[in-house]
């Protein structure tokens, strides 16, 4: 006998996947909607996801984020839409020629807003370098994508547009000798 359950993953009611679909079973699209719905599953039980972040050294130190801060919106609400592969449109005003895509947009269903734009990386720890370390020296590669820099670049512009001082403080002004930002070399 078989169940009439539809195929799905935790928490991801309404989204641009179907489920039901062989397709979105697939590597590259269960790369990014198997840890949605992990991260929804640990707000579900209580546990926040674990943020990476930098402190004034830039040192990396270990943080806590919940899942609704991340997505903007209660992860298992009937609100949030999670769009896979999308643009996140508030950038959209800084870029000029193509705008790529990154790995989920949460929107909010009543108004159709952007609440977040995030980029997903699911990876194994350890990997094949570092598996036969002990567990503290245990890593992985980080693979940053091209669109990724994109979006990098574009919560920076965001975060200073009104504060510009303060970005070249951050990051000096020997820019003036660039003259082609296509190539990034003068």
């Amino acid at each position: 006998m078989f169940s009439s359950q539809i195929p799905g993953l935790f928490g991801i009611r309404h989204s641009n996947r179907n489920f039901a679909e062989k397709y979105s079973w697939g590597k590259n699209q269960f790369n990014s909607a198997f840890p949605t719905s992990l991260a929804a599953f640990l707000e579900f039980q209580g546990f926040e996801n674990v943020y990476l972040m930098l402190n004034e050294n830039l040192q990396v130190y270990h943080s806590h984020i919940s899942t609704m801060e991340l997505y903007g919106a209660t992860p298992t609400s009937e609100d949030i839409f999670y769009a896979f592969e999308s643009q996140y449109l508030p950038f959209q005003q800084l870029v000029i020629g193509d705008f790529p895509r990154v790995d989920l947009v949460t929107l909010r269903r009543d108004d159709n807003a952007c609440l977040r734009g995030i980029e997903i990386k699911l990876t194994a720890l350890p990997d094949n370098s570092t598996c036969d370390l002990p567990d503290d020296q245990f890593g992985c590669e980080l693979v940053i994508r091209p669109d990724t820099i994109v979006y990098l670049a574009c919560s920076i512009a965001i975060c200073f547009q009104s504060d510009q001082a303060s970005l070249i403080r951050l990051i000096g002004d020997g820019f003036d000798a660039i003259e082609d930002w296509q190539e990034g070399v003068n």
